[in-house]
C-alpha cells in the first residue's frame, strides 16, 4: 500500500462525516432536534481522526518528504493544504465553542454550529479533491518505493502514539451510528 492510498482511505471516513454534518446542519436550520452530544462526538472525531491523525500524517510526514523532493511550500500545493488545515481548525473550534454554549441553552449557538459545519464541509470537500488530484499524484510520482515504506511506518507510529490503539475502530463505529441516526 502507498501512503496516498492510506490517506485516501481515511478521506472516505472524513467524507462520510461531512455528509452527516451536512444533514445535522440542515436539521438545525430547519428547527429539527439534534443532540448536542452528537455535535461533541463530531468535534472529537474532527479533532482526533481528521486533524491529529490524518492531517498530522500529512503535516509531519508526507509534506516534509515532498518538500525534500523540491516541491515548494510557499505558493505551492503544500502551502495551500497547510492554510486549509488552519482554516478547518478554526471551524472545528467554532463547533466546539457552539456546543459548549448550546448545552447551556444558548440557541443562537446552534446556528453558529450549523454554519461552521457547512463551511467546514465545503472547505474539506474541495481540500480532498485537491489532495487526491494534485498533491497525492505528485507524491506517487516523486517518492521512491523505499521512501513510501518509510512514510507508511511513520503513519503507523502516529496512529499508535498520537491517536492511540483502537481509536480508529471506535471512530468508525461512531460514523456508523451517526449515519443510521441522521442519514439512513
Amino acid at each position: 500500500m502507498k501512503p496516498t492510498e492510506e490517506l485516501k482511505h481515511e478521506h472516505k471516513a472524513i467524507k462520510m462525516m461531512l455528509g452527516i454534518m451536512g444533514k445535522i446542519a440542515e436539521n438545525i436550520q430547519n428547527g429539527k432536534d439534534v443532540e448536542v452530544n452528537d455535535v461533541k462526538d463530531i468535534v472529537n472525531f474532527l479533532k482526533t481522526f481528521a486533524d491529529k491523525c490524518h492531517h498530522g500524517k500529512e503535516e509531519n510526514v508526507l509534506f516534509p518528504a515532498l518538500l525534500a523532493t523540491g516541491i515548494p511550500s510557499e505558493n505551492g500545493p503544500i502551502g495551500v493544504m497547510l492554510y486549509e488545515h488552519t482554516q478547518g481548525r478554526a471551524y472545528i473550534q467554532t463547533m466546539h465553542d457552539g456546543a459548549e454554549s448550546w448545552k447551556n441553552h444558548d440557541t443562537a449557538s446552534a446556528q453558529l454550529i450549523a454554519n461552521a459545519m457547512l463551511n467546514y464541509r465545503t472547505l474539506m470537500q474541495n481540500h480532498i479533491l485537491k489532495e487526491e488530484n494534485v498533491l497525492f499524484v505528485l507524491a506517487d510520482q516523486r517518492l521512491s518505493a523505499p521512501k513510501q515504506e518509510e512514510i507508511l511506518a511513520k503513519f503507523e507510529q502516529i496512529e499508535e502514539e498520537v491517536v492511540g490503539h483502537g481509536i480508529h475502530e471506535k471512530f468508525h463505529e461512531l460514523l456508523d451510528q451517526l449515519k443510521v441516526k441522521y442519514i439512513d
